[in-house]
This record gives structure tokens, sequence and C-alpha cells, in this order.
């Protein structure tokens, strides 16, 4: 287990050097991705300042929670383009051009590899911008923040980030069975602007969905809730359930999509 631990962490840090040796050959295009991050998060904050210009409290939410919420979201697709878009992207190349058979010799896990296989840091950039969008909104805040959640906020954030990702990947592997799924990830990618507003912006079904097959609310709304008191730490167990089940979900999709899938050499 310990073995097989370093090499995990072996093989993650030469596809980060790697990730990173591709982005300093394109630096003019990671300046770009910089600065469309920064138009982003102006273009997130407009509209909160808009929903609030006539009224204080919008659903029980002030203005300075949301933009926390916005800032978290922000944190959230920053860290989903980073790892995993790119990946989804692939998948189906992978599968319809047989380069899966290059990642099935390598000796590594292949199912983690293919879902991690490529990075690209410069979409790291959010991570900051929203974590400092985060902060300001917490602070212009009306309710006094709790520093101790903090706590249980983080882990929060993580459970909600990882239920996402496997959402997202398990779209990714409907690839063995369709043609193409890039539509599919272009979805995706528009309903995670729904994760910058708070779930009591949304209809009850909403925001069930938003809960379960689609996890955003657990990973932009609850941890600020966590943060403000406006939930029970409890609520985590629930987080850690669904990323069970999520992961074997996952699992056993991928080894159905084996079983199905034709090797280019075959």
């Amino acid at each position: 287990m310990q073995q097989a631990l370093k090499h995990g962490l072996r093989v993650g840090r030469a596809v980060v050097a790697m990730a990173l040796i591709r982005e300093a050959q394109f630096r003019a295009q990671a300046w770009t991705t910089i600065i469309v991050g920064l138009v982003e998060v102006v273009a997130e904050v407009a509209p909160v300042l808009v929903i609030f210009s006539h009224s204080s409290r919008v659903n029980g939410w002030d203005a300075g929670l949301v933009i926390a919420i916005a800032g978290v979201a922000e944190v959230m697709t920053s860290l989903l383009a980073t790892f995993i878009a790119p990946n989804q992207s692939k998948m189906t190349d992978y599968i319809r051009g047989g380069q899966l058979d290059l990642i099935l010799i390598r000796p590594v896990a292949s199912q983690p590899f293919a879902a991690l296989r490529w990075v690209q840091p410069a979409e790291a950039w959010g991570v900051l911008t929203g974590t400092a969008l985060t902060i300001i909104g917490l602070s212009a805040s009306e309710v006094p923040v709790r520093p101790e959640l903090i706590i249980a906020a983080v882990p929060g954030f993580l459970l909600g980030l990882v239920a996402v990702a496997l959402v997202w990947t398990n779209l990714g592997y409907l690839a063995f069975w369709l043609t193409s799924v890039a539509a599919l990830g272009e979805l995706f990618s528009a309903l995670l602007t729904a994760g910058k507003y708070p779930l009591a912006f949304f209809p009850r079904a909403v925001r069930v969905i938003m809960l379960s097959l689609l996890p955003l609310g657990l990973a932009t709304t609850i941890p600020v809730q966590l943060l403000t008191g406006g939930v029970r730490p409890r609520l985590l167990l629930y987080g850690v359930g669904l990323v069970v089940l999520l992961a074997i979900i996952t699992r056993v999709h991928w080894l159905a999509g084996m079983r199905r899938y034709s090797s280019a050499s075959s």
C-alpha cells in the first residue's frame, strides 16, 4: 500500500512537471488565461451588485455572502479546469482513436491516470482570485464569520469539489457508449455557473438536484453556510456518503466501459 502510494505521488509529480514545461512553451497563452480570469471575476460581481441594488437581502442572503459564494465557485471552477476538464475533453479521442491503449499498458493505475493525466496550470490562477473574492465577500457581509468553523468549511468544499469532479468524470465515460461526449462536456461547463448563486435562489426541485445529481451547492453554498454557522457541521456526513456513492458508481462505470472497449490493435 505504501509503495503504491509513493508510486502514485511520483506519477503525479511527473504529470505536473510536464504540464509546467508545456505552459512555459506557451507563455502568451498562459497570460491570456490569467487576464481572462480577472475579467471573469469582475463579471461575477456585477450581477450580484445589480441583484442587490434595490434590496439589502434576497431570500435571507446579503450581497457579501453571495459574493463569497461566487468566490468559492471560482475556486471550484478553476480546480476543475486545471485537473478535470482537459482530461474529459480528450476522453472521446482516447476511446475512439485507440489512445486508451497507451494508458492501459503503462505501469500505473489506468483509471486515475486517464482522469488526471493532463493538467492546465494556468487555470489555477482562478484559485487565487476566487479566494480573494471570498475573503472580500465575507468581510463585507452582515453575518459574522466564526473562524473556528473554517475547520468544517474546508472539508465541506473539498467533498463538494470531489463530488462534482466524479459526476463530470462519469459523463466522460459515456464515450464508451456514445460517438462523442463533447457536447455533454460543454453543457456541464455551462451548468457550473449555477454554483455561483445560493441554493435559496433556486426552486426546491433544483436545490435537490444541486445537492445530489449535480452537487454544485455542496461545493459552493454549503461551505459558506458552514463558515457562517448557517448549517450544522454534521452535514459533512452527507457529503462523505455522497462522495463514497459516486466513487463506487464511477468505478463500476469504468469497469463496464472497459468490458465494452475494443482495443485499437484488436
